[in-house]
């Protein structure tokens, strides 16, 4: 179970299958899974033509969209999923609620920046399953934001690797670091809402 969160091994050992796995799991099902590091990784590898850029974004993308298909339905039929233990544990009232209020939020684009904002991304197509947001609607916006997701990150980690051969020698440092930046959109959100309980 730790392999689940050893990004170097997880990409060396399964390759482009473990990647399409856990981005797909990621994007609509389970969210205590590696997200942006494994992209950013991932691009990091290909920078090292350990993997084809193209190919690579490609099945990112595939993941990402289709896991999001999958998260809208569990949405939609989330009342008869939750009598099976599974979902009982993984589909937490409290990340659901967070995403809802995410959704409110942002409305239609919300499936679109959802995609870079860790554990949101995986609820947020629950809820717009729950909220029986249009299915052509929800498509089109995840297309995009499957698109932008998996091209800016791993692009992102891929030109680093190019112009800074010696990042690959502290991947964990980057990984962390990566996880907190995209855990930033979250930290504003907590910050706003506890002033807004204080006043």
């Amino acid at each position: 179970m730790n392999h689940l969160f050893d990004i170097t091994y997880l990409l060396t050992t399964y390759g482009y299958l473990g990647i399409f796995i856990i981005i797909f799991l990621e994007s609509g099902i389970l969210f205590a899974l590696p997200g942006d590091s494994l992209l950013f990784t991932a691009g990091l590898f290909a920078s090292a033509y350990s993997f084809n850029l193209f190919l690579l974004i490609f099945i990112i993308f595939l993941g990402t969209f289709f896991g999001g298909a999958v998260g809208y339905e569990i949405g939609v039929y989330l009342e008869k999923l939750k009598r099976y233990s599974f979902f009982k544990v993984v589909l937490k009232q409290e990340h659901i609620e967070n995403a809802h209020q995410f959704f409110d939020k942002y409305g239609k684009f919300a499936i679109v920046f959802s995609r870079f904002v860790p554990i949101v991304r995986t609820f947020t197509p629950i809820v717009a399953g729950i909220a029986r947001v249009h299915y052509k609607l929800f498509i089109k916006y995840s297309l995009i934001g499957s698109i932008l997701w998996a091209t800016v990150v791993t692009l992102l980690g891929y030109f680093l690797g190019r112009a800074f051969p010696v990042i690959k020698d502290y991947l964990w440092v980057i990984a962390i670091l990566v996880v907190l930046v995209s855990l930033i959109p979250i930290l504003v959100e907590v910050i706003k809402n506890r002033k807004r309980n204080v006043l």
